[in-house]
């Protein structure tokens, strides 16, 4: 029992790093504040990412689709990337919705939210969500 114990443990510990190691390489905020005035100062929206632990789509998506480098350039060009991981509850809380992957739009001026996603998005939708 012990060892299953640790094990669920370190590997909770491994995902949640695995979105950090993506944010630090890909150049995306990690902190909901930071990315609000980096994106007042340089007046673009943000991106927000919502991820959750095991979980295959947030996974696929960062390997599939924002790892990618014409989708990182149209979206550093418009907006400040985030991602968060929603069970370390460090976000505010109109973020917290059922389900992951979210993607969110938000407005960096009234910090309002003026699109949302639930779930995967492949290259070519995500690309048309964020025009």
């Amino acid at each position: 029992m012990k060892n299953l114990v640790l094990l669920l443990l370190l590997t909770t510990l491994l995902s949640a790093q695995e979105y950090r190691e993506f944010a630090h390489k890909m150049g995306y905020e990690t902190s909901y504040e930071r990315a609000m005035e980096k994106a007042k100062k340089e007046n673009k929206n943000i991106m927000f990412f919502m991820i959750t632990n095991y979980c295959p789509w947030c996974s696929k998506m960062e390997k599939r689709v924002l790892s990618n480098l014409d989708v990182d350039k149209t979206l550093k060009a418009k907006f400040i990337p985030l991602i968060l991981n929603k069970e370390e509850k460090n976000f505010p809380k109109e973020f917290d919705v059922a389900g992951s992957p979210v993607t969110y739009l938000i407005e960096q001026n009234q910090e309002k939210v003026y699109d949302k996603r639930l779930g995967y998005m492949n290259k070519k939708e995500f690309l048309n969500f964020i025009k």
